[in-house]
């Protein structure tokens, strides 16, 4: 045989195309057809192409399909078996939905789902249509669904700035990455713009004049051009592949990693986009990371809303979330970046720069070996969160105020016996303790009524506020100097112990989890473990349910947890499509509690539930790793004890 015919693939190689073959074994094939913009004829091509499948033998329904009126399109769905819709009441009006059951019961080999971008009326079990998607690929199911690019999530700033129109219905990159097939739908500019005046164009929920400013000409190009762009990615992915399961010689480059930064800001999403563009160029796998401060305690709503957000887009954009405590964003970045062969950080550009170092300056000294990227934030300034100044409790004040008073009548009472530089000595020992236990501004209003006393009570001329000596100004000035530095020292070791507390928590029940899992004969005994340890580590409710005889039935539980038909039919679908569900995800989020799957390496053995007394916990991301360590190791060690 021709060398150059056949090369044998590498093992790394072979494993990558295994894991992918088995991970698609049995999911459907999803087939998009894509188009620059509304109208360019992507229901008519899908339809089309549906009616050949159909011609071939294929079985083939139509699950959703929207023709807005239009005569020819209409025409095509004659002969195709519709499955109903589900018909829904929200605020006044009836809406039309992907009735997802009906889909799974009927099980054709081929669905056709219209407008994948879509999001699903309030109280349906997922909130957007894409997720429904991919619960029929998960049956076994083939589909056949349509978007356009401004529907694109990282695209999203982009579109914002070609049309300044912002997109809210977004699929995220990861559903257009896995898709088997992207079909291009393509029409010109002039073209386009003549359907539009001849009314042959929809556009769903946007007003008259914002379409006249989407379809300009230049929109279009550009759009078409993103068009292109995004799916001769997608080409290029599968040949990368098809190279490397074949061993066909390419410029296989190193492996790169991404860092993105996230703060609590209203560009927090924006710069998680931009990351995930650089890190899909690059073909890298990139980390979203966050650093919990003591300013994390002070954030408002409005803020946690950002973070919170920013972090979510990250995961559905296939980030690794990284959440730490400490004390220095750039020490924390800089160290976790060397330490885990990052070689690339993405961060905010500072709206100025000033005579106190920036992130940005501090990460250039103490990261000379990884690049640094800074991104434009461009939001408005109204939107930029002021800087809150922190004020103590007015009782510490009062205790600073009180320690100094007590210690100045002390001093007064020795004043004969100590020389001043020994009395300015006692007067300080009040300062250090405000410093130590009540706060920057308690220390440093004692100081100032400290120095106030002391030149009062003992520098010449007695009882005036007034010094004859111009020395004292420098001994107060370096007073104040001494106070400022203790306090800073004492407020940042404070923090840090603070932190280090709340990280051993969690980590030592980890561990205590990870130990008796190790040690546990049966499968009560690791239920129980689980049940107990994480009843340590969080104020919650907990159930593990694992399936038996073909069911799914609830196995160990603590006595508030509820469990009814509901709940086990939420449980069953996050065992089938091996994904969350419930309050904190976009499954059926109006659920009391939260659900995960117990999964391994390579199946899932279980789903445990976990409802959480102050329900705004189980939306922080900390807490989500958490709670998915739980269910990893559970899933574990629930997997040895089958296997014995």
């Amino acid at each position: 045989m021709d060398e150059e015919e056949y090369k044998r693939p590498t093992p790394e190689a072979m494993l990558e195309v295994a894991q992918k073959e088995e991970a698609q074994g049995k999911r459907g094939k999803l087939t998009i057809y894509f188009g620059a913009a509304p109208g360019v004829g992507k229901t008519y091509a899908m339809l089309s192409d549906a009616r050949v499948r159909k011609q071939e033998g294929v079985d083939v329904a139509v699950g959703y399909a929207e023709t807005h009126g239009r005569a020819e399109t209409d025409a095509l769905l004659e002969g195709l078996e519709i499955i109903p819709h589900l018909a829904v009441t929200y605020m006044g009006m009836q809406l039309k939905e992907v009735d997802l059951d009906k889909v799974v019961a009927r099980k054709p080999q081929l669905v056709l789902v219209d407008e994948l971008a879509h999001s699903d009326a309030s109280g349906l079990r997922n909130a957007k249509r894409y997720q429904d998607v991919e619960e029929i690929l998960n049956a076994g199911i083939d589909v056949y669904a349509t978007m356009n690019v401004q529907h694109v999530e990282s695209l999203n700033d982009i579109i914002f700035q070609i049309t300044n129109i912002r997109v809210s219905e977004t699929v995220p990159d990861t559903i257009i990455e896995a898709a088997d097939e992207i079909k291009l739908v393509d029409l010109p500019p002039e073209e386009l713009i003549k359907r539009l005046h001849e009314g042959k164009v929809y556009v769903k929920d946007m007003a008259k004049s914002a379409v006249h400013r989407f379809f300009r000409p230049g929109n279009l190009m550009a759009l078409r051009q993103l068009a292109l762009r995004a799916v001769a990615g997608s080409v290029d992915e599968k040949m990368r592949s098809y190279m490397q399961a074949h061993a066909i010689a390419g410029p296989w480059p190193a492996k790169e990693r991404v860092l993105a930064g996230v703060f609590a800001s209203p560009y927090a999403d924006k710069l998680i986009r931009s990351a995930f563009r650089l890190a899909s160029e690059l073909d890298a796998e990139w980390i979203a990371f966050y650093v919990e401060t003591e300013r994390h305690a002070k954030l408002s709503e409005q803020e946690k809303e950002w973070l919170n957000k920013a972090l979510d887009l990250a995961k559905k954009l296939g980030a690794r979330v990284v959440w730490m405590k400490g004390s220095d964003v750039t020490e924390e970045m800089a160290n976790y970046s060397q330490s885990h062969n990052v070689t690339k950080i993405v961060i905010g550009k500072p709206r100025r720069f000033g005579l106190v170092q920036s992130i940005p300056k501090k990460l250039l000294t103490r990261t000379p070996n990884i690049d640094i990227y800074l991104l434009d934030a461009g939001v408005d300034p109204k939107f930029v969160p002021k800087k809150r100044i922190s004020i103590s409790k007015p009782l510490n004040y009062a205790i600073s105020i009180l320690a100094v008073s007590g210690m100045s009548l002390f001093a007064f009472l020795l004043r004969n016996s100590l020389n001043q530089v020994n009395l300015l000595f006692l007067l300080l020992l009040p300062v250090i303790v405000s410093a130590l236990y009540l706060g920057r501004g308690p220390s440093i209003a004692a100081a100032i009524i400290s120095i106030l006393i002391f030149d009062y009570l003992f520098v010449p001329p007695y009882f005036e506020f007034a010094v004859s000596d111009v020395g004292y100004f420098v001994s107060f000035i370096v007073f104040i100097i001494v106070v400022g530095v203790i306090s800073n020292l004492a407020s940042q070791l404070r923090n840090k112990v603070e932190l280090l507390k709340q990280s051993e928590v969690k980590n030592v029940a980890l561990y205590g989890l990870s130990r008796d899992l190790v040690t546990a004969h049966t499968l009560e005994q690791v239920l129980a473990i689980i049940v107990r340890h994480t009843t340590q580590i969080f104020p919650c409710e907990i159930a593990i349910f694992l399936p038996e005889d073909e069911q799914l039935i609830v196995k160990a539980k603590t006595t508030a947890f509820d469990v009814n038909p509901k709940v086990l039919g939420v449980a069953s679908w996050v065992l089938t499509n091996k994904q969350s569900a419930g309050r904190g995800t976009g499954t059926l989020p109006q659920t009391k509690a939260s659900y995960l799957p117990m999964m391994t390496a390579d199946k899932v053995v279980g789903v445990v539930g976990f409802d959480f007394k102050e329900s705004e916990k189980v939306m922080l991301p900390e807490n989500q790793v958490v709670l998915e360590t739980i269910a990893r190791l559970g899933a574990m060690a629930i997997d040895r004890i089958f296997k014995k």
